[in-house]
């Protein structure tokens, strides 16, 4: 996709989530028990979003890494709490890599109707025994699944006793009464859970192809990181339009604030900080057509930096507002929170700084985990 149709790929989500999901409207998403809006769900359908990442043969766009990303800005601006990036970036891309084309004939359909939802299970407890599946059932524990306690179906990473004992990928029933689960809000308002599979009957995903697992895994989660980074860059400059607006209005002894020549440089700062989250992931983008190798190195760098750039962005705005910056009336504490979320999804700084210093040096950086 050319920038111009990214740009009104975005404007048009922006115009759907102005009128559809306010800050205020958001409160009440929030207030809701499920923790998202299944109006908006079925809108996203009826857009064409749930479809992004689909193939043509199915009735999806096969979008490229710009356009998921011009969507994820929006998400970012307006925090939709819907499983966007969970069922239709990460599950649908595992579907597509992992699946049969008799499940993919099955399930892709229910993904782009908004029929079905995906959550992917691959965090384990630190020190616990890793989950196996033997004899087609699955026992184990996963922590933290994004959105796994409103998932219908949940695709989960398992050691294959069956057949060597190699890692594999399951489609499981996330209804099962053989599912104890542990549903939980994160920080910014998202559900998560806990689970503990207990000889819960799982379908093993069986690509055409022979692709390996591990690789597969790899590949979706560099491109839910870049996701990531389109988010980020969705949620500072939401930050840094309030923020200057903020300046303009509040008055301290008879003058906006704004007319500060230090508060004037502390903007510029956090708007130089959004073109570079801006042009690293751009970069990003682009580098998920490239070898593992290559690619891995550009994602985990710009991951790093997004997160330290986008953190700095969201402190600043925090203090520009003053006690307003951290109340749960005001937007601001929730795009920082948003960014606390992101900056642990898919890999720490850290681990991708760790991550982007070994593929420099040609070490060997350790796994990650969703």
């Amino acid at each position: 996709m050319d920038l111009e149709t990214a740009g009104m790929l975005r404007d048009s989500a922006s115009r759907y989530a102005a009128d559809n999901y306010s800050f205020l409207q958001r409160h009440a998403v929030l207030a809701d028990p499920a923790g998202v809006s299944e109006t908006a769900w079925r809108d996203y359908a009826e857009l064409g979003w749930l479809a992004l990442r689909l193939p043509e043969a199915h009735g999806g766009l096969d979008a490229d890494p710009l356009a998921v990303g011009a969507l994820m800005e929006v998400v970012g601006t307006r925090l939709l709490m819907e499983p966007i990036l969970a069922s239709a970036l990460i599950g649908t891309g595992l579907l597509r890599s992992q699946g049969s084309a008799a499940q993919q004939d099955a399930l892709l359909p229910q993904l782009a109707d908004g029929t079905l939802k995906l959550a992917f299970a691959d965090a384990e407890p630190a020190g616990g025994t890793a989950c196996q599946v033997r004899g087609g059932r699955i026992s184990g524990h996963k922590i933290a699944v994004l959105h796994g306690d409103i998932a219908d179906r949940l695709i989960v990473s398992a050691a294959d006793a069956d057949h060597g004992g190699g890692k594999r990928l399951f489609l499981v029933d996330a209804r099962s009464v053989e599912i104890e689960t542990r549903r939980y809000r994160l920080v910014d308002g998202r559900g998560a859970a806990n689970l503990h599979f207990a000889g819960v009957p799982a379908e093993r995903l069986d690509p055409d192809d022979g692709t390996p697992a591990a690789a597969a895994i790899a590949d979706v989660l560099d491109h839910a990181t870049v996701a990531c980074c389109a988010e980020a860059l969705g949620v500072v400059r939401a930050l840094v339009t309030t923020t200057c607006e903020y300046l303009k209005i509040r008055k301290q002894f008879g003058r906006a604030i704004g007319t500060n020549q230090a508060l004037q440089h502390r903007a510029v700062d956090m708007f130089l900080l959004q073109e570079e989250i801006a042009a690293l992931t751009r970069a990003a983008q682009d580098a998920l057509s490239l070898p593992a190798a290559e690619r891995g190195r550009i994602v985990s760098g710009a991951k790093a930096y997004v997160c330290t750039a986008a953190r700095h962005v969201a402190n600043e705005a925090v203090q520009m507002h003053g006690g307003l910056g951290i109340t749960e009336e005001l937007d601001v504490s929730h795009y920082f929170r948003r960014l606390m979320v992101n900056a642990a999804l898919f890999g720490s700084r850290d681990e991708h700084f760790s991550r982007f210093l070994a593929a420099t040096s040609h070490a060997q950086p350790e796994e990650m985990h969703a």
